[in-house]
Parts: C-alpha cells; structure tokens; sequence
C-alpha cells in the first residue's frame, strides 16, 4: 500500500498537467528561417514544407541556441521552433532558433535538408 500511493499521486499529478502539456504543442511547430524582415519571418514548416510568415508578438521572446538575441540574428536556414498566440497562428510570442537540429523528440528526423544541400 505504502507503495502504491506516491505513484497514484504522481498519476493524478501528470493527469492534471497533460492538457496544459497539450497546449503548449498545439501552438509550437518547427522548420527552418527562409527570411527576415523587421518584425516578421518567413519559414518552412517540419510538416510539408510550406512557406508561411509570422509577425513576432510584443514582448516575444527570441533565443539563439538557448541565448536571447533579436529577431534580425537569425538567419536564412537555421533551425527554429517558433510558439504561436492562442487563436492566431500568425502571431509568434516565442522563437528558438538553433544552429544544429533542435532537441525535440521524434523531430529532428522529419526536419528538410537545406535548399540546394
């Protein structure tokens, strides 16, 4: 019994967090930068690559490998993990942009080699 109980306890914890968890995955995609213009950016998303642009949300953060840096650093065909605001998928309120392929699980594979690579 003295067993079961901390491990119910946790289950009821990782219950009560998954939909926030989920949220946070229904708003963050990744790909790679195809521009920077001011405050937008063009990029190819990890499923289908396609082309879509985002305008970066005031107050957004922006990270280059885990440092923070500007919107203009980033450049074309780095890594980058972008999160999106709650009901508008063009407004990005966090960028990660990374030099090597990102640390997201079962994403790295999937991303597109660089154009012309």
């Amino acid at each position: 019994m003295r067993r079961v109980l901390p491990l119910f306890a946790l289950a009821v914890l990782l219950y009560s967090f998954a939909p926030a968890l989920a949220q946070a995955d229904k708003n963050t995609h990744s790909g790679r930068i195809v521009s920077v213009e001011a405050n937008k950016f063009t990029m190819t998303a990890t499923s289908g690559g396609k082309e879509h642009t985002h305008t970066l949300a005031p107050g957004a953060s922006v990270s280059c490998d885990g440092k923070p840096c500007k919107l203009t650093d980033l450049k074309k065909d780095l890594f980058v993990r972008v999160t999106t605001k709650e009901g508008d998928p063009t407004m990005a309120v966090r960028v990660e942009a990374f030099t090597t392929k990102p640390p997201i699980k079962g994403q790295p594979d999937r991303l597109p080699p660089p154009p012309g690579r």
